[in-house]
């Protein structure tokens, strides 16, 4: 299991401890770990203290999240501070070695390859529940009554003992993001499920998640008011097609992409340079290679034509709260 752990965040030599900090979702590996490398990110903090103008600093690597992670933080209210940066370091352990904790965040945040048998038996070590008990009525949390946390998928693992008659007793938190909301709900849930009957049955667990609540984009300046015939982003030869960073959609944080690009005589759209993107620059790199694979009908040309590129999560695809298939 690898884990990506944060080192201190800089501005301008002034180091800022974030209010609160993302980790990259954690990784499953066949080796040891040791061809992966650090990965660093410039970045701004704006008034609020949300990160902004994120930008790999360092190319390669195995990790695609680290971005998305630090787009989800927040550093303290303030003045804008500029010339940021921040080291996510990856951390190996053998299964085996791997906090329990760790194991459960990589279940719940439906990372895979699934956890192999190996991890499932740590995570669910001593739970009786696991064979021979099954729930006669599963009782869920509203999960509308639950407040989302800004891209963060929270989830709750929730430990329980199962009496002769089928009833949960001994209910109670066994791991968890700290949403307070979800946590409550969970352990009400439970107390509320009913199961076979039986001898007693002690170390039982079930879990559940609340789906990442919605970090919209930061504003996008306005146009530069081209309207040019040949520009206009409604006539395509090949029509753009739109692909979501999957580290953002997972995390439900949108963003956005201004691009420059020219149009040859042909249709051909060449020489796409990102002009701007937030809250990322990896939501420019995704509209550059969207727009790179695009063409124009046949024409005079253009040059200097401007794209902006907006990303946003769809309403019925914000919200993926429910429980664990792990669980099964």
């Amino acid at each position: 299991m690898v884990m990506w752990m944060p080192g201190p965040a800089q501005c301008a030599g002034s180091t800022q401890t974030p209010v609160s900090g993302r980790r990259p979702y954690n990784m499953l590996t066949r080796s040891d770990g040791a061809n992966l490398k650090p990965v660093e990110y410039t970045f701004a903090i704006d008034a609020s203290g949300r990160p902004v103008s994120i930008a790999r600093n360092t190319e390669g690597g195995a990790n695609e999240q680290a971005g998305s992670a630090l787009a989800a933080s927040r550093f303290a209210l303030g003045e804008r501070r500029e010339d940021c940066s921040i080291s996510y370091v990856p951390v190996a352990k053998r299964l085996e070695d791997t906090p329990v904790v760790e194991l459960q965040s990589y279940m719940m945040t439906n990372q895979r390859p699934r956890l192999p048998e190996e991890g499932l038996r740590k995570v669910f070590a001593g739970d009786e529940c696991r064979r021979a008990t099954q729930p006669l009525m599963r009782a869920y949390p509203d999960f509308s009554q639950v407040d989302a946390t800004p891209g963060v998928r929270d989830w709750e693992m929730v430990g329980f003992d199962v009496d002769s008659e089928g009833r949960t007793q001994d209910v109670r938190n066994v791991g968890g993001t700290g949403n307070d909301d979800l946590e409550e709900a969970a352990r009400e849930a439970v107390e509320e499920t009913r199961f076979n009957e039986g001898p007693l049955r002690r170390n039982c667990t079930y879990p559940y998640w609340r789906g990442a609540g919605l970090l919209p984009a930061p504003d996008m300046p306005p146009s530069n008011g081209d309207e040019r015939p040949e520009c206009r982003d409604d006539e395509w030869a090949t029509p753009p097609k739109l692909v979501y960073p999957e580290a953002y959609r997972a995390r439900s944080i949108e963003g956005w992409a201004i691009l420059h690009f020219d149009i040859a005589p042909w249709g051909e759209v060449g020489n796409v340079s990102v002009v701007a993107a937030e809250p990322s620059d990896d939501f420019g790199q995704a509209a550059k290679f969207m727009l790179e694979r695009a063409s124009k009908p046949e024409g005079a040309g253009a040059v200097g034509c401007e794209a902006r590129v907006a990303y946003r999560i769809r309403a019925d695809g914000a919200d993926d709260s429910g429980e664990s298939a792990a669980a099964s």
